[in-house]
């Protein structure tokens, strides 16, 4: 992985990313409306085993109540990834602004070997948190 400095081109995915917080902070009180209108997943009906994603909006629910150890016990990896979400957003503009450094992503067999075992590892959690 390499490193570059923030440009002025990145300003608008700095809020993008702003924008998305506020958003899922301003829907998290409909939460529980929302998971009620999506129905039961089909995989878990099917054959009993959770989906990758199952205890997602569990999570979230969670976290926008500042059960930061509830939602990690729901959902690590979507936790995780909510929980960088909200605490990057109110930083990225001025990160931009002062000309932080960025990574470079270069997604090679290695990056894609690394997400394809983290993504595993957590549906494992949940396969077997389940039992």
């Amino acid at each position: 992985m390499s490193w570059r400095r923030a440009e002025p081109g990145d300003l608008p995915i700095a809020a993008m990313w702003v924008l998305g917080a506020a958003c899922a902070m301003a829907t998290a009180p409909l939460l529980p409306y929302l998971a009620s209108l999506a129905g039961p997943c089909p995989l878990h009906v099917l054959t009993g085993v959770p989906c990758p994603t199952c205890g997602a909006t569990r999570a979230a629910g969670a976290l926008a109540h500042g059960h930061l150890a509830a939602a990690f016990g729901w959902n690590p990896l979507a936790a995780l990834g909510m929980s960088a979400l909200l605490a990057g957003a109110p930083v990225a503009p001025a990160w931009v602004l002062v000309r932080g450094p960025l990574p470079i992503w270069r997604a090679g067999w290695k990056t894609r070997v690394l997400v394809g075992a983290v993504l595993a590892a957590n549906w494992l959690y949940l396969v077997l948190k389940k039992i």
